[in-house]
């Protein structure tokens, strides 16, 4: 019994420094790298036209001050691609029948995000909320029958003789939670959150879920 005391009180010595480590969080900067991964998802926009993305990859970069061991806030830079396919349907008016089209939809975020450490240990849940603009920039076919007009996925109506590829910015918001590890100076999180695009109109809004791990170390 008493070697398994010393044994204890050997381990908990040792888990010393590292505690305090987590509690130096307050009052320090933080600058982290993210592999992102994007659920695969099917969708219905106006008029009827479909559209299915499969999962999306991409990364992201951010940094981020810590004013206490629980509370940080900072600014996130974040940039996915993932393959699609479309079925456009035809505007009122435009007897022409469906058209199939595929290619790659790329976004790029900047957002503002906040973050709550629910414990000040170097391992603590957390939860992270933020908002922003996102870019969205599809590879769209130059374009279906001249003098008519198309629904097309995360855009609405367009009536063109000539398709350009398309590109819009729209406000978005963000929200999730995970795990964080505190390892001496160096950080690792695992998270999965919902980023939700705000499209206005009859398209509404557009949620994509997401799951990052990033890597990253503290310093003053």
């Amino acid at each position: 019994m008493k070697l398994k005391d010393l044994a204890i009180v050997a381990v908990l010595a040792g888990l010393a420094p590292t505690l305090a480590q987590g509690q130096s969080r307050a009052r320090t900067n933080e600058f982290y790298i993210s592999p992102i991964f994007t659920n695969s998802q099917s969708r219905t926009f106006e008029g009827g036209t479909t559209a299915r993305t499969d999962d999306g990859y991409g990364f992201g970069v951010g940094f981020a001050r810590n004013f206490t061991p629980n509370l940080s806030a900072g600014v996130e830079l974040a940039w996915s691609q993932a393959y699609y396919r479309t079925t456009l349907q035809p505007a009122a008016g435009n007897p022409s029948a469906a058209l199939n089209s595929s290619g790659y939809i790329d976004t790029g975020s900047v957002r503002f995000v906040g973050t709550w450490n629910i414990l000040s240990t170097p391992l603590t849940p957390f939860v992270t909320g933020g908002a922003g603009w996102t870019h969205v920039y599809t590879d769209l076919p130059s374009g279906p029958p001249q003098n008519s007009c198309w629904y097309y996925p995360w855009y609405g109506t367009v009536c063109s003789s000539y398709v350009p590829t398309q590109n819009t910015t729209k406000f978005a918001w963000n929200a999730g939670g995970g795990l964080r590890w505190d390892i001496g100076p160096y950080l690792v999180r695992g998270l999965v959150m919902a980023q939700k695009l705000d499209q206005g109109g009859a398209q509404g809004d557009h949620t994509w879920t997401q799951w990052r791990l990033d890597f990253g170390m503290r310093f003053p």
